[in-house]
């Protein structure tokens, strides 16, 4: 599997008179050029600079690198684009149609109001999954730093199924087993075991204590972070797409 997100891409066309769509997506663009390489310096990461492209740019290398790669599955963890708008929606959609292996898209906290991306996320924004017979790969939409009763229900049901699951969603978990990795960010940066609501806590308790589930993968951090949730349980958050990153995975 191959694991990218966070490219925040913004697309514009500049043939169009909406002057005040062009300088928002200007805007966001310049705000993100600096801010990946704030990222990176924060988390000490290095990075090629013929890779410091523009963010649309950034989406079509990752892209290429997938294709080249040949994955049997591309897991697409959120903040792919930067804001909901008809051109950054279509940009997605066909960028992610050059895909040649079959993908999982999660949204991000970007990719807002989730509903508007049902037919990237294959019809299902809240809750999806593909069977690779001996394991699934799940993607929850946890983009408010919730869980919503029916995604809990959703899990566990497919937990009854008694398979190994990798799951994947954009922002991560915090427990007291990862509690050093992640007071070291903003509360923004997680979903809290010790500050949610009953359906979330309830969700982090299972997958945290959950046999079937055997990894968690995830975004929203814009730098690597490879930590536990539980013992033996490990949560492995992808650095940003806009310096580059992405994770191989390889199941055993």
């Amino acid at each position: 599997m191959i694991q990218f997100n966070d490219v925040h891409a913004v697309s514009f066309d500049q043939n169009l008179d909406d002057f005040e769509a062009i300088d928002k997506a200007i805007a966001q663009e310049r705000l993100w050029m600096k801010q990946r390489l704030d990222f990176a310096e924060k988390f000490k990461e290095t990075y090629d600079s013929k890779n410091m492209l523009s963010s649309t740019d950034c989406l079509n290398r990752l892209i290429e690198y997938a294709n080249d790669n040949h994955p049997d599955l591309v897991v697409l963890a959120g903040d792919i684009i930067d804001y909901y708008s008809d051109i950054n929606h279509d940009f997605l959609k066909k960028s992610i149609e050059r895909l040649k292996s079959q993908y999982l898209f999660s949204c991000g906290n970007h990719e807002s109001p989730p509903e508007l991306f049902r037919d990237i996320c294959q019809g299902n924004h809240d809750f999806n999954y593909i069977d690779f017979r001996e394991f699934l790969v799940v993607s929850i939409n946890n983009s408010t730093r919730k869980i919503k009763p029916s995604q809990l229900e959703s899990l566990q049901k497919l937990l009854s199924l008694r398979k190994p699951l990798i799951l994947v969603m954009h922002i991560p978990i915090m427990t007291e087993y990862n509690l050093v990795e992640f007071t070291k960010l903003d509360s923004y940066y997680s979903m809290k075991y010790n500050d949610c609501d009953k359906i979330t806590h309830n969700f982090i308790n299972l997958v945290s204590s959950s046999n079937e589930v055997r990894a968690i993968l995830c975004g929203h951090t814009h730098g690597s972070i490879a930590s536990f949730i539980a013992p033996n349980k490990p949560q492995y958050c992808c650095s940003s797409g806009l310096i580059g990153f992405v994770n191989k995975i390889i199941v055993r």
